[in-house]
C-alpha cells in the first residue's frame, strides 16, 4: 500500500478518536487503543488481500522480466494482463 495513503489514512483515523474523546465518548487511553488498533487492522487486512493466488500471480506479472504466466483458467479469466494465460 502507498505510503501516501497510510498516512492519510493515519491522520483520518486520529482525527476521528480524538473527535470521540472531545465529545467524550472515549477517554485519551481509549483513543490511542483506537488508534493503535485501527492501524494495525489495515496493513494485516491489506497483507492478506494481496497474497491471495490471483494478487501473487498479478505481482508476478508485473515484473520485466516475467514474460509469460501459465495458470488456472478462474485466475487467468480475473487478470487482465495478457502475460497470463491458461494451461
Amino acid at each position: 500500500m502507498n505510503e501516501q495513503i497510510l498516512s492519510f489514512i493515519r491522520t483520518l483515523v486520529q482525527s476521528g478518536a480524538a473527535a470521540l474523546a472531545a465529545k467524550g465518548l472515549i477517554d485519551q487511553q481509549g483513543a490511542t487503543i483506537v488508534v493503535a488498533f485501527v492501524m494495525w487492522l489495515i496493513p494485516t487486512v491489506w497483507g492478506l488481500y494481496v497474497r491471495r493466488k490471483t494478487g501473487l500471480v498479478a505481482s508476478a506479472a508485473a515484473l520485466p522480466e516475467v514474460r509469460e504466466i501459465r495458470t488456472t483458467p478462474e485466475i487467468a479469466a480475473a487478470l487482465p494482463d495478457p502475460t497470463v494465460t491458461a494451461r
